[in-house]
């Protein structure tokens, strides 16, 4: 299979995401053209396979393996740190927040029957965006509160430092009020 130029929204779409990735995140700028591209192809092609990106990326690449190469050597980097790059983004996505009001929701998940994820993510459109997580050596879902004030600690520091106020916390059934 060989590559073409992407053609249609890819490159506007690229345009508009690459002011997003500032450069002082990243070692090399080729990093954030190479995010960019691969931002633009898992949202065009709304799927999370990498071949399936392939058409929406812009590569001088002639034979496609080449190109999803390129996505797979970005993505298995060990230069690059996901929360260095991910904690600005969010940051500057809820900073321009507006004067609307926000939903969190707050979560545990059992990882391998072992682990407990307890995650705060900011709802938007039917998904949920990782804002806060921390993961415990714990059988249960079920946490206390000395587990679960450092995390909400952590979140309420950052909405102050946003100056969001106007927030909404759903949480799960754990949460019910008794008589």
């Amino acid at each position: 299979m060989k590559t073409e130029n992407a053609t249609g929204d890819a490159p506007r779409l690229y345009q508009a995401i690459l002011p997003h990735l500032h450069p002082a995140l990243w070692n090399d700028v080729r990093n954030a053209r190479t995010l960019a591209w691969m931002v633009s192809g898992l949202v065009l092609s709304q799927s999370v396979s990498i071949p399936s990106w392939l058409p929406h990326i812009h590569s001088q690449a002639t034979v496609a393996q080449s190109t999803e190469r390129r996505c797979r050597r970005w993505l298995e980097n060990p230069a690059i740190a996901p929360g260095s790059v991910y904690g600005p983004l969010i940051t500057r996505a809820l900073r321009d927040w507006g004067p609307h009001s926000l939903t969190l929701a707050l979560d545990t998940s059992i990882l391998f029957g072992r682990f407990c994820l307890i995650r705060v993510a900011v709802l938007y459109r039917g998904r949920a965006v990782p804002l806060v997580s921390r993961v415990l050596e714990h059988a249960s879902a079920q946490v206390g509160t000395e587990q679960l004030l450092p995390v909400l600690a952590e979140v309420k520091g950052l909405l102050d430092f946003l100056g969001l106020h106007d927030v909404r916390l759903l949480a799960d059934r754990g949460f019910a009020t008794r008589p």
